[in-house]
């Protein structure tokens, strides 16, 4: 589903979207963009994976202030 992260830790195109984080973590949103954290905000799909996941290592992204949405486990 996804190809190869540019530098940016951004990837996709406007069928799919994502962010990855330093610690290879990969989200649907990009919480530091306004327009992703918009999408996140009325997307229930998103936020249940993010309440459900039990992935430790988001706590090292939040830690290096990368706040990712929408976790793919």
């Amino acid at each position: 589903m996804y190809g190869s992260s540019s530098s940016s830790g951004s990837y996709g195109t406007s069928e799919t979207r994502g962010y990855e984080s330093s610690t290879g973590n990969r989200y649907e949103y990009d919480l530091s963009d306004p327009g992703d954290q918009i999408e996140y905000s009325i997307d229930p799909d998103a936020q249940m994976r993010d309440s459900s996941s039990v992935n430790p290592t988001r706590e090292l992204d939040r830690g290096l202030g990368e706040y990712g949405g929408g976790i793919y486990d």
